[in-house]
């Protein structure tokens, strides 16, 4: 399970779930926590860090989802199997 952490209004509510997942009430331990205040953007006003964050974890996510697809799968994502195989 993955918990995505923001810096928005419902970060309160991000720290109480990953207080309770912490807690191993579950009683799964395989948890994996991504917090977009561990992540620097140098240059950019704190103000604008709501309107970048959901940028930064759609990157996170959808990177994270493609490398284990990629595991999964044990297809390099670089290499295209089909790009200039057909006319579109």
């Amino acid at each position: 399970m993955s918990l995505f952490k923001g810096e928005d209004e419902c970060r309160a509510l991000d720290n109480r779930v990953e207080a309770f997942l912490r807690s191993g009430v579950t009683g799964d331990e395989d948890y994996v926590f991504i917090d977009t205040a561990e992540y620097a953007i140098p240059g950019l006003d704190d103000d604008f860090r709501v309107i970048v964050l959901p940028w930064i974890l759609t990157v996170l996510a959808t990177d994270r989802m493609a490398r284990h697809y990629e595991t999964v799968t044990k297809h390099n994502r670089k290499y295209r199997r089909y790009y200039h195989q057909f006319d579109y």
